[in-house]
């Protein structure tokens, strides 16, 4: 098959386009250009005249390119494969369903509507695609597992890497009362964090806390490896990329999921949503190198088992091959 893979998540879109091309299939790329990506959603509107002739342009190349189907992420841009006239699978990955605004709501119901299939990249969105499509799918995201992988004994280092942007999202908050209650008991546990997010001025008080630039793809192994334990968002219920390619390093991992039954075994997570039970589990984990080990063992062992790249493209293939040749999706295994 020829398989367009349209806007690229965290990776996503490259992931599963390199597992489809591992199995056979030719695979082409569109990347918008994102105009106005990083305004607060209530004036992304005022980008729409710039970003017409950039939508304008990938429904040509979409077209022109003779793809048998399109998969393409974020919500409303699925109305990209309407406009084209091509058979697509919508992505959703979570601001896109979760944050819409009045702008963004039809587009997106527009787009939902005519997807001959809807993936969803984490449990917790579920109940923003229950009304509109009933049908949709939750699609573990694909972990370079190479790439992504321990280059040292979660055992041998030390230190606490904050993987979540400091933002209230993510449970900012709570980490930031966590942090504090380690700095008064623990002044040797020393933690870093990314300097993004409106609680990141109150971070950069802390005599414990580094702050650190956002860092191209290709470093975040390194830094995830020389630290002992990751601690992620604390708020939102389910595990993103930065919390899942840190358990692939073999790293213990604190966060808070809530979507029991997501997947057939439940993920070996340090779960934590109040700050006690936070700063509990890392002065824990900091002490005890066994059972960072063990911990990032199982973390390792089930990422492999449940995020590798081959079984994602496996499905995304299925779904495709039964799109283009007119049958009902099979059922996920």
């Amino acid at each position: 098959m020829r398989i367009a893979e349209i806007n690229d998540i965290a990776s996503v879109a490259t992931e599963i386009g390199a597992g489809l091309q591992a199995r056979g299939h030719e695979v082409g790329y569109i990347h918008p250009r994102l105009f106005g990506a990083a305004l607060p959603p209530a004036l992304k509107p005022i980008t729409a005249p710039i970003r017409a002739p950039d939508w304008l342009d990938m429904v040509y190349r979409l077209r022109k390119g003779s793809y048998d189907v399109a998969h393409i992420h974020y919500a409303y841009l699925g109305n990209l494969g309407w406009l084209a006239r091509v058979p697509y699978i919508l992505h959703c990955h979570g601001s896109d369903v979760r944050d819409r605004t009045i702008l963004t709501r039809p587009l997106t119901r527009q787009a939902l509507s005519h997807a001959r299939y809807v993936f969803y990249a984490t449990p917790d969105l579920r109940q923003f695609l229950s009304e509109a499509r009933a049908d949709a799918e939750f699609l573990p995201n694909p972990i370079d597992l190479e790439r992504f992988s321990p280059s040292t004994p979660a055992g041998d280092a030390r230190d606490v890497f904050l993987c979540s942007a400091l933002t209230e999202i993510k449970g900012a908050a709570t980490t930031l009362e966590a942090c504090r209650l380690l700095a008064a008991r623990r002044p040797d546990i020393r933690i870093t964090a990314y300097a993004g997010g409106e609680f990141a001025p109150e971070f950069d008080k802390l005599p414990t806390v580094t702050l650190i630039a956002h860092q191209p793809r290709w470093k975040i192994p390194e830094i995830v490896n020389r630290h002992a334990v990751i601690s992620g968002q604390v708020k939102v219920g389910a595990a993103g990329m930065a919390e899942l390619e840190a358990m692939a390093c073999g790293r213990p991992v604190i966060t808070w999921f809530n979507h029991p039954g997501a997947y057939p075994e439940e993920p070996p997570f340090i779960n934590a949503s109040s700050a006690p039970v936070m700063a509990d589990a890392i002065e824990r984990l900091i002490d005890d190198s066994t059972a960072r080990e063990t911990a990032g063992a199982a973390g390792r062992a089930w990422i492999e088992k449940y995020h590798a790249l081959d079984r994602i493209a496996a499905r995304v293939e299925a779904v495709a091959r039964a799109i283009v040749d007119g049958r009902p999706v099979p059922p996920a295994d």
